[in-house]
């Protein structure tokens, strides 16, 4: 009997709020924490995108200062 062919899920898209390419090491961290927060770890997922907000933060801010 011949197998069925499985298509993959192609990755969605984030909105483009979040600055996040599909496949980038952000959409991978965003999609985690999300999956989080569905679990009922909300204080996991907090921490999680708090620590990647605080990089982004903290890039701005040096960007800011060198003008």
């Amino acid at each position: 009997m011949p197998k069925k062919k499985t298509k993959k899920k192609k990755p969605t898209p984030l909105p483009r709020k979040y600055s996040a390419p599909v496949g980038s090491k952000r959409y991978k961290q965003l999609k985690k924490a999300a999956k989080l927060y569905k679990q009922g770890k909300k204080k996991q997922a907090f921490a999680m995108r708090e620590r990647m907000e605080k990089k982004v933060r903290d890039a701005r801010k040096k960007k800011t200062k060198k003008k």
